[in-house]
């Protein structure tokens, strides 16, 4: 049985798959990816004989919809930060921000896309730290939790990307990306192309292979207590 999901903000892969065993408590269940519990995707399960196909389904390409702002900067790359969050000033209608005492200017539509163009069908980029990449048996995000960041690149694969909305210090974008590449990395380096401030403020998966969560109609929705808070998931059975 193959089992879609809509993973809700704050809610692990774990807490899913834990769940979920309510549903069926005689069945073997896996997924295929960690997921950030900060972050909402499309999530396929494998129930029972399923579970023997994991490495088909791994290697799919998947299309995310990602929101980056330019004007904040935080440890994590994102809102959820732990030791450091910083945000700049923005001036001139938007044109500019203040870093370091420095004036920068907000890039323009064309050198995002030139940039971005250059991702395209590969590129080395920079782990992220807080990710769930085990290194020494370990995650990457425990060691930067612990202090211990650590500098790994590795080849990524963008098959294309969507400018959907771009109003500084805002982009909006829909990527169509390989497994094993992360959205994080691709922001950082694109920070280091400017230099300006980045933060990680939306990430949604969508699409993995050619089944797409904007087409599916989820018949479930379950409930999650954790910690003396309630969430909800949807998820529908895609194939028997």
């Amino acid at each position: 049985m193959l089992i879609a999901v809509d993973k809700s903000l704050n809610l692990s892969s774990f807490d899913i798959v834990r769940r979920m065993k309510h549903e069926f408590p005689k069945e073997k269940i896996w997924h295929s990816w960690t997921l950030d519990p900060k972050a909402t995707w499309l999530m396929i399960l494998w129930v029972g004989k399923w579970t023997k196909q994991l490495a088909t389904l791994i290697w799919l390409d998947k299309i995310y919809e990602t929101i980056i702002d330019f004007s904040k900067m935080s440890d994590t790359r994102d809102m959820w930060f732990r030791d450091k969050y910083e945000e700049y000033q923005i001036l001139d209608n938007n044109k500019w921000i203040i870093k370091d005492w420095k004036e920068i200017i907000a890039p323009s539509l064309e050198e995002i896309k030139e940039n971005l163009d250059l991702l395209i069908p590969s590129s080395v980029l920079p782990l992220p730290s807080f990710s769930a990449k085990k290194k020494d048996w370990k995650r990457m995000y425990n060691l930067a939790r612990d202090g211990k960041v650590l500098n790994e690149e590795r080849e990524m694969k963008v098959c294309s990307y969507d400018i959907l909305e771009y109003d500084f210090p805002k982009l909006r974008l829909s990527l169509n990306v390989w497994s094993w590449t992360y959205i994080r990395s691709i922001w950082y380096w694109l920070w280091q192309q400017f230099w300006l401030g980045w933060i990680l403020t939306e990430l949604r998966r969508l699409k993995v292979g050619e089944r797409d969560l904007r087409d599916m109609q989820l018949d479930y929705e379950t409930d999650y207590h954790m910690h003396g808070q309630e969430w909800s998931f949807k998820w529908k059975i895609i194939e028997e």
